[in-house]
């Protein structure tokens, strides 16, 4: 609450007259307590989960419509149903009502502590900019460290796996987990106010930004015109997606914000080598559209025949796709030691990978000049991930010689 009874009182005590913004500052937070104040990131939290998101819902209704936006869809065979979407908002609602709000409701001495503080004079936008600044590095390093504890074999099946059920992620997707795990990501978003403690409206214009950029990142959609592709080190949406594709076997792309993290410890190798493949992949169908006419194949849905074709055991003996074209030059089934082990052969773009299935999860990978590998995980989902990420997974035993058809 500011200590002045009117603005010629506060003026005399700054010893100038105030600003625009700080008349306006006074006229609305004089008679309001601090606690008040506090509070209002409840209704900001409310707005943003709600209103933030829905032009993505318009999007992909229109995108099920025409198909117009699948340019921009980063997983775009996932359609997602106006049902599905406000089902997903219905379960972040009701985690917002039982933990984030009453979780704002007595967190209030914590801000004491730390002496946010609300009065006058406000602080100027280099001093803003220069904490958000600050907020975002710290959030971004402690949430890099408590998402790889998510990614562990406890934290994953006990807490981290609600949130990968979108493996195509939706903007209303970004608050959607588990109860402990909304209070445990709460404690990198404080830290950095604890830190570099501010002005009240900093500490309002930190939580909904933070928010706002946790929707653009599980938005789905990697948008040439989004302002924070200027941003230096800046993930973003395709980079986070991969990570939620490769789902709960992924050690890559534990970022929340800049990549920084990841580059330096290591884990967005898999991503990084994933990209140079779609390069070459991208490169070789322009080639063969123009040697067949311009014909355009769909990388994506190749794979997912690929696997689906592994994972069911119904391999033909050479698998071949539209005249040549095809990334996935053959694929081969050897029948291995043990009835329960299949070796599984996939050519890409001229490079061999091959893979031993143990039950439904373990895979066998070697060979060091191929392109990728496919895998299917304990819940039978169907993944196609670098190879320099698999070898890092848990779920790939050990190694063997490359094997050629």
């Amino acid at each position: 609450m500011i200590p002045y009874a009117t603005i010629e009182d506060a003026s005399l005590a700054l010893g100038r007259n105030l600003t625009t913004l700080e008349s306006l500052w006074f006229d609305y937070s004089a008679a309001k307590s601090d606690y008040y104040l506090y509070c209002h990131n409840i209704l900001f939290l409310f707005l943003i989960f709600s209103l933030v998101p829905l032009p993505l819902v318009f999007v992909e209704l229109a995108r099920s419509a025409s198909g117009w936006f699948d340019r921009y869809k980063i997983q775009p065979k996932v359609k997602n149903s106006f049902s599905d979407m406000f089902r997903c908002y219905r379960d972040v609602m009701k985690m917002f009502i039982l933990v984030v709000g009453p979780l704002q409701l007595v967190s209030y001495p914590s801000i004491q502590m730390i002496e946010i503080r609300s009065g006058l004079p406000l602080p100027s936008f280099g001093e803003i900019a220069a904490q958000l600044v600050v907020y975002f590095l710290v959030e971004d390093y402690t949430n890099y460290w408590v998402h790889r504890f998510f990614h562990s074999q406890w934290g994953y099946e006990k807490i981290h796996h609600i949130h990968h059920e979108y493996t195509a992620p939706i903007g209303y997707a970004a608050p959607y987990a588990h109860w402990a795990e909304v209070l445990l990501l709460g404690v990198p978003t404080f830290l950095g106010p604890a830190i570099a403690p501010g002005h009240m409206i900093t500490f309002w214009l930190w939580i909904a930004l933070r928010q706002i950029e946790a929707i653009e990142t599980h938005s789905g959609y990697d948008f040439p015109w989004t302002l924070t592709k200027f941003i230096p080190f800046y993930g973003g949406a395709e980079y986070h997606d991969y990570h939620h594709y490769v789902g709960g076997q992924s050690q890559s792309n534990f970022a929340s914000v800049f990549t920084y993290c990841d580059y330096i410890y290591g884990t967005d190798k898999g991503y990084r080598f994933q990209k140079k493949l779609l390069q070459q992949i991208k490169q070789e169908s322009k080639k063969s559209n123009m040697q067949n006419g311009g014909d355009k194949l769909d990388y994506s849905s190749l794979c997912s025949l690929v696997l689906l074709c592994g994972g069911c055991g119904n391999l033909p003996e050479v698998l071949r796709f539209r005249s040549g074209a095809s990334m996935v030059k053959s694929v081969g089934l050897r029948t291995a030691r043990s009835s329960s082990c299949r070796l599984l052969v996939v050519h890409f773009c001229g490079c061999v990978a091959e893979m031993e299935l143990l039950g439904s999860g373990g895979v066998v990978v070697d060979p060091p000049h191929a392109a990728g590998v496919v895998f299917v995980d304990s819940l039978c989902r169907l993944q196609l991930v670098s190879l320099l990420e698999a070898v890092g997974n848990r779920v790939f035993q050990g190694l063997r010689a490359p094997f050629c058809l």
